[in-house]
């Protein structure tokens, strides 16, 4: 997986720094005990007094089995990248792994003032510490780079191991693009329980080169967590958490798909503000309902696929395609209202009454005064004086100011304009690779 994730150039560099990293340590070549060839070399000496005479690389390196290895963990986020059609997150890591081992100890001055030592991890005991919720890929596994480890006097190894991990994560697409997902690695010790190995993660990093930064997604919060959990033979196991929390760079994705969704919005306002007899709104609206479909069989393809959450925007889709539709009905029956303007007015009626005590209302005046946004419209003194006129223009009105009501809700329910976000750790640690 790691090579997935990470180019040539981007290997280099990060072997290249480590290698700086350990520039301190004295290099070594892996040791082969008994070898008189390399006992001339003052440090492969050592290593063969500290390596060659019992040392066992299965076994905790505490002389009282009783005491408990306490290995200290720095996490260093390098890369990362989410795979949409997975839910999965890729992550580059290196780690820095501390403990002390007992049987690596002597005096630097006794051995020509030697103050570090490089061995390799296979060399030494090595913590089991695992990556528990990893999602392996059949032809793929993650593994670790094989580090060098470094060794103080007193017995402080320190090893760097580079890996490439992975994780399902809980997404959630409701905000799209303006979404934000949670990913949670699991790590702790397969076989050791927590009274012979405990492990602590100390600080978890992000880097902060451009080059290993995602063009797509952006870290905003690295948090730790810690609990313990019993097996059936009543053993304590601790597990670590790291949560890494995405959020998508909106850019491209909000102004191709959220635009044209407003657009056709705009588009659906301004409609209701012709007449319903008119031929170009019956036209428009059967152009906008065709525009509906074809936009949510387009958005189909765009949208991430995941069956778990719709996305908002599609749903404000769904919204407006029925709503488009509705208007349609509305504007037909409201043609067959003002068809009655050539018969008789129907004046003194009930609802001629009320039609008529409303229209002299100063709301009504300011309603029904605008006039259509017709080119050729012109006001008539028969459309003034009939009641079926006045009822239908009474409609149209109605059902503009209901369709900017309703889109004004829509957006406001369903289009996001930013990340919605809780109360969150941040990114409290940043290095430079």
């Amino acid at each position: 997986m790691f090579g997935r994730c990470l180019t040539g150039s981007r290997i280099a560099f990060l072997l290249g720094w480590i290698t700086l990293l350990l520039n301190h340590v004295l290099p070594a070549a892996s040791l082969e005990c008994n070898s008189e060839k390399q006992l001339e070399n003052r440090e492969n000496q050592l290593k063969d007094t500290l390596l060659c005479k019992g040392y066992r690389t299965n076994v905790r390196p505490r002389k009282d089995h009783t005491q408990t290895v306490n290995v200290t963990v720095a996490y260093y986020v390098l890369t990362y990248e989410f795979e949409e059609s997975d839910n999965l997150l890729q992550l580059g890591v290196w780690m820095e792994l501390q403990w002390t081992d007992e049987y690596l100890r002597w005096n630097s001055t006794e051995w020509s003032g030697i103050e570090r030592l490089a061995i390799g991890s296979e060399e030494i005991w090595m913590p089991d510490f695992r990556h528990f919720s990893s999602y392996y890929n059949p032809e793929d596994l993650n593994e670790c780079a094989n580090p060098k480890c470094s060794v103080a006097p007193n017995g402080t190894v320190v090893c760097l191991p580079v890996c490439g991990m992975n994780a399902k994560c809980d997404a959630d697409y409701s905000r799209w693009p303006f979404d934000v997902h949670r990913c949670n690695l699991w790590y702790g010790t397969w076989a050791n329980s927590m009274d012979e190995v405990d492990v602590h993660i100390l600080d978890v990093c992000l880097g902060r080169n451009p080059e290993f930064k995602s063009p797509k997604w952006n870290v905003i919060s690295l948090a730790t967590g810690r609990s313990v959990v019993q097996s059936s033979d009543n053993y304590m196991y601790n597990v670590l958490n790291v949560e890494v929390m995405l959020v998508r760079r909106a850019s491209y994705e909000y102004v191709a798909i959220v635009g044209p969704i407003l657009v056709l919005a705009l588009f659906n306002v301004y409609i209701v503000w012709l007449r319903s007899i008119s031929f170009e709104r019956k036209v428009l609206l059967g152009l906008s309902i065709f525009s509906h479909f074809s936009y949510l069989k387009q958005l189909e393809w765009a949208l991430p696929y995941n069956r778990d959450t719709l996305p908002d925007c599609m749903i404000f889709m769904v919204c407006s395609t029925v709503f488009t539709v509705l208007l349609l009905i509305f504007t037909l029956l409201n043609c067959w209202i003002r068809t009655r303007l050539r018969r008789e007015s129907t004046t003194g009626s009930f609802i001629d009454r009320i039609t008529g005590s409303f229209s002299q209302s100063r709301v009504a005046e300011l309603i029904l005064a605008a006039d259509y946004l017709e080119l050729s419209y012109k006001v008539t003194q028969e459309e003034k004086e009939n009641f079926w006129a006045r009822l239908g223009k009474l409609i149209d009105r109605a059902l503009a100011i209901v369709c900017v009501i309703v889109y004004i809700f829509l957006v406001w329910l369903f289009i996001p304009f930013n990340h919605e976000l809780d109360e969150l750790s941040g990114v409290n640690c940043v290095i430079s690779a």
